[in-house]
């Protein structure tokens, strides 16, 4: 038997498998080509049905488009994704590191009592520190919840956009009816003011002031129509609507009074904020990174098995020729260099302190911005109320008043354009204050992570 020419068969035919094995490899490569947009609206922008697209194009609400974001967004969903990848970490973490195996081939083959050694194959498992698959597991679930609760803060966040932008479109189609009905009073005004030129009751500016004042109006109609345009677009992107979705009118602004004492929304945010609970558990990570740290110190230890193929003897009688010998293997490495192992102690411990510091930072913040959304919106709010029941109802009765006082001779005509101008102005401040109460309400709740009111009950809708 030619023992050296089956050994170079050997070498050579598994030389020839690896390279079969790195050919196929290369032949899966998938081709990469560039995402154009085109492409991304196709598969991640579905289209429309029916009820969805009449809620959209009929009366706006506010409900179905706060349920259809939460459906659509890109970026909501791309946080459910990164929140779903975390909790995969878990089983990588707790997982035992992939055994190896080897196998070695005697290029010279060395000569033994029971015969020559041909070839070797072995198999070796890393065993790390249980204590280390332990606390890498606890720390892959509290990266796993602070993913899940950056997916929350995600859709808070949106719900607060989506709201934003829907009171935004209330004022802006507030604003524009009613520009478009002053302009057109003051426009049957001036053709009045000219009719009342030949009787003397009038004299040629007023006139010419209010046709100009309704000039004005129109052009001021044409920049809110623009600025609605940008608005409804901003809110097509929310809701990663098609492009020229139509946007219909929104004609209800649906709010409710926050609680009159701040204090318990102090606690309410302490609570349910999200950047508070994430902080929280960055501080319970890192003392778990402490402890990894700190069995640096623990050696790790592998395990194996080693097999030798040894060819028959060449000398005859020989006892055991040809036995093939069997070795265990162990080994572990050894953490001697107590100047790293400290070094990454502490620097895991700075880190620890760091992340209670910051979190003690937030927790400042937090209230901080309790306070100033809490003003914001109780400012608002008295507007409304100022405009609603006092400013609003006096600007129309003054109104009328001097359009019947000039009627009958007992006022000016510049003193009822001046009272129509105050009245528009007025009532685009009531609107303005409506939109503003609501869009600082959601800020409220951003900052508290929840509602701002006592209970369900308080909500209500002012049409």
């Amino acid at each position: 038997m030619n023992t050296p020419r089956i050994r170079s068969r050997v070498i050579l035919l598994s030389l020839l498998g690896l390279a079969a094995v790195f050919m196929a490899g290369c032949a899966d490569i998938p081709k990469m080509e560039e995402v154009r947009p085109a492409a991304l609206r196709e598969r991640l922008q579905p289209p429309l049905t029916d009820e969805q697209l009449s809620q959209l194009s009929g009366e706006l609400r506010l409900a179905p488009a706060l349920i259809l974001g939460a459906s659509r967004n890109p970026m909501l969903q791309a946080e459910r994704k990164r929140w779903l990848a975390s909790i995969e970490t878990l089983p990588q973490a707790t997982s035992l590191p992939d055994p190896m195996a080897q196998a070695g081939f005697q290029m010279q083959s060395v000569e033994t009592r029971v015969g020559p050694q041909e070839f070797n194959a072995g198999l070796t498992q890393s065993l790390p520190w249980w204590q280390k698959l332990w606390a890498r597991g606890k720390s892959a679930e509290i990266q796993a919840a602070i993913a899940q609760l950056k997916y929350e803060t995600a859709l808070r966040d949106l719900v607060i956009q989506i709201k934003d932008s829907y009171y935004e479109l209330y004022y802006l189609d507030r604003a524009i009816a009613i520009t478009q009905k002053i302009e057109s009073l003051l426009r049957d005004e001036a053709i009045l003011g000219y009719q009342e030129l030949l009787v003397g009751r009038t004299q040629l500016n007023e006139s010419f002031r209010a046709e100009s004042w309704a000039a004005q109006l129109g052009y001021d109609r044409i920049l809110l129509d623009e600025q609605r345009r940008a608005q409804a677009e901003r809110f097509r992107a929310l809701l990663n609507l098609p492009p020229d979705t139509p946007i219909g009118e929104v004609t209800t602004c649906p709010l409710y009074d926050p609680v009159d004492d701040i204090t318990p929304l102090y606690q309410r945010a302490e609570d349910y904020a999200e950047i508070l609970k994430i902080r929280g558990l960055e501080i319970v990570k890192s003392k778990y990174d402490v402890f990894l740290a700190q069995l640096s110190r623990v050696p790790d230890i592998a395990l194996g098995l080693n097999f030798i193929n040894t060819g028959a003897a060449r000398m005859a009688g020989v006892g055991d020729s040809g036995k093939d010998p069997f070795i265990g293997l162990f080994s572990m490495n050894l953490p001697i260099w107590e100047q790293r192992n400290r070094a990454l102690i502490h620097e895991k411990e700075a880190v620890a302190e760091a992340m209670e510091q910051q979190a003690m930072n937030e927790v400042n913040d937090v209230r901080r911005g309790v306070a100033r959304a809490y003003f914001a919106a109780n400012l608002t709010g008295r507007l409304v109320h100022l405009y609603a029941d006092t400013l609003l109802p006096q600007a129309e009765s003054v109104m009328q008043q001097a359009e019947l006082f000039f009627r009958n001779d007992q006022a000016s005509f510049s003193s009822m354009i001046e009272c129509t101008l105050a009245y528009h102005n007025f009532q685009l401040a009531y609107h303005r204050a409506l939109a503003d109460y609501g869009q600082s309400i959601g800020r409220l709740e951003q900052v508290i992570g929840g509602v701002a009111f006592a209970s369900v009950a308080n909500a209500t809708e002012q049409e």
